[in-house]
């Protein structure tokens, strides 16, 4: 249940991951009063035929910005390399966003989706989320606890979800903000 206080932060690989993986949860959070905390992991650099890889960059970054502000939400981006490992480069700077947020719950695409970078990226912040609330790493800030991580649905469905969220009362908010308009791309929702 949320509730009024709640503080939920999404860590995603690209800037598209946490409208599709758990948009509708993330509008209800703020529409009851919750704060949300999008953090971009990855650069979204990557050459298309159709335009160039800063061409993509700076259009992707501009659609995780409107989303952001559209839900709402603070916002933070990494800038990892594409297929980020699990280091002290990847792990420490996801630790200090959890620790500067405090949130209540962490949410990231599960961990067996299809896509290798979602893999990534949930295995690095599941390990941050360890490393957030140990007596450790001072140059982070303070300690703080993760009381839940939820795995949202990317590009695989979940064979054994425990958890459903009923979003039928903001799936027109998350049609209606969270769908690409650009002309350049084929497919219409993200």
């Amino acid at each position: 249940m949320i509730t009024k206080h709640q503080k939920v932060m999404f860590f995603s690989a690209h800037p598209d991951d946490e409208i599709a993986g758990a948009g509708g949860y993330l509008i209800k959070t703020v529409k009851n009063g919750g704060t949300v905390k999008l953090v971009l992991c990855v650069d979204p650099y990557e050459p298309r035929f159709e335009f160039s890889g800063e061409t993509e960059r700076d259009t992707r970054l501009k659609e995780f910005r409107t989303a952001a502000k559209k839900l709402k939400a603070k916002w933070s981006y990494l800038n990892f390399p594409h297929y980020p490992q699990l280091s002290y480069e990847t792990v420490l700077p996801c630790v200090k966003e959890i620790r500067e947020f405090k949130p209540d719950v962490v949410i990231i695409l599960q961990e067996a989706d299809y896509h290798s970078e979602h893999t990534l990226i949930a295995r690095i912040v599941k390990r941050a989320i360890w490393h957030s609330g140990r007596a450790a790493f001072p140059q982070c800030g303070q300690s703080h606890k993760v009381k839940q991580l939820w795995e949202a649905e990317g590009d695989k469905p979940m064979a054994d979800p425990n958890h459903s969220e009923d979003i039928s009362d903001v799936i027109e908010a998350k049609k209606k903000y969270f769908f690409r308009t650009d002309p350049k791309y084929s497919v219409s929702p993200w």
